[in-house]
């Protein structure tokens, strides 16, 4: 009976470790899924893309303010991408993470700016500076009437950017292939010269040949060179004149009571620049309406350069705002 009794009491102590050994196996799995399932979450963030406002919201809180006030001073309202004062105060609204009035009043005075870089960027099919400022704008107030507006043309420009990024995945892939290609053939190429200057290097025997019997020529008495004339001197031609090149020439602020009212409208001038390549006459051609658009125009493109051909030029352009 002892003797049963102490075999049952080793097999109890075998299946007993065999248990902890299975168990302490299941933990170190769970430990490794999980370190693994942390790994890629973490890969994941860091591969999402970084905005500028992710950049600037490690900034410390003193230093947005006084950036955000100089870029009020300069009127970079939201350009330059990066460093304009729309992006530092939605950096700082971020950060704080509760509310404060100078922050918000400074973003109800910017927006409109955005949103006139928005809508000229729409004009002007410039889909990265549109997109832009349409995130930045949702950012500082999801529920702006801008948006629902321009929504269809959002949407094309969103499109074109990703037809854009397939567009520029496929020629990367091309230029991967062509360069893989390129290789090849050099390679190839390398090999078979190889081969050649083997073979013109091996050993052949060199044939027998009889050298042909001497004829002598007879002697002819070369003619006299003809008398050489002297070129006619060539005529210069007058340089043609290059077109005058545009230096410094800003679009037109969008008229605050215009912009306010919700008035669109367009004009043509007429630019006289002189040969050094100042403006010294801007006359409106068509205005519509009149009178609301054509001094902000004047006042605007009197102040552009060009790079003057030494000729008065005249030249027209239409301005749309919208």
């Amino acid at each position: 009976m002892q003797k049963n009794m102490g075999k049952s009491l080793s097999n109890a102590m075998k299946w007993s470790a065999i248990l902890a050994a299975t168990l302490l196996v299941v933990a170190c799995s769970d430990k490794t899924e999980d370190k693994a399932g942390t790994e890629n979450q973490a890969k994941t963030q860091a591969q999402k893309p970084q905005t500028s406002i992710d950049r600037l919201i490690q900034w410390p809180e003193k230093d947005l303010r006084q950036k955000a006030r100089q870029a009020v001073m300069d009127q970079h309202w939201y350009r330059p991408p990066g460093d304009s004062a729309l992006e530092y105060y939605l950096a700082l609204k971020l950060k704080l993470k509760t509310p404060d009035e100078s922050v918000e009043t400074a973003l109800v005075d910017i927006l409109p700016y955005a949103v006139i870089g928005m809508d000229q960027a729409i004009v002007r099919f410039d889909d990265k500076e549109a997109l832009r400022l349409e995130g930045l704008i949702r950012m500082a107030d999801p529920n702006a009437p801008v948006l629902a507006r321009v929504k269809a043309d959002l949407e094309k420009m969103k499109a074109r950017q990703q037809q854009a990024t397939v567009d520029a995945a496929e020629a990367e892939k091309k230029k991967a292939a062509d360069e893989a290609k390129a290789l090849s053939d050099a390679a190839k190429a390398k090999e078979d010269a190889a081969r050649k200057a083997r073979e013109d290097n091996a050993p052949q025997a060199a044939p027998v040949v009889q050298a042909p019997p001497v004829v002598q020529a007879p002697v002819v008495q070369a003619p006299p060179p003809p008398p050489v004339q002297a070129p006619q001197p060539v005529a210069p031609q007058p340089a043609a004149k290059q077109p005058v090149t545009p230096l410094n020439t800003p679009e037109p602020d969008y008229p605050r009571e215009a912009l306010l009212s919700g008035i669109k409208g367009q004009v043509v001038a007429e630019i006289r620049i002189n040969g050094a390549g100042d403006v010294t006459e801007v006359r409106i051609i068509s205005a519509s309406p009149r009178n609301v658009f054509d001094r902000t125009v004047i006042n605007t493109v009197k102040r552009w350069k060009y790079r003057g051909n030494g000729d008065p030029t005249t030249v027209r352009r239409t301005f749309v705002f919208n």
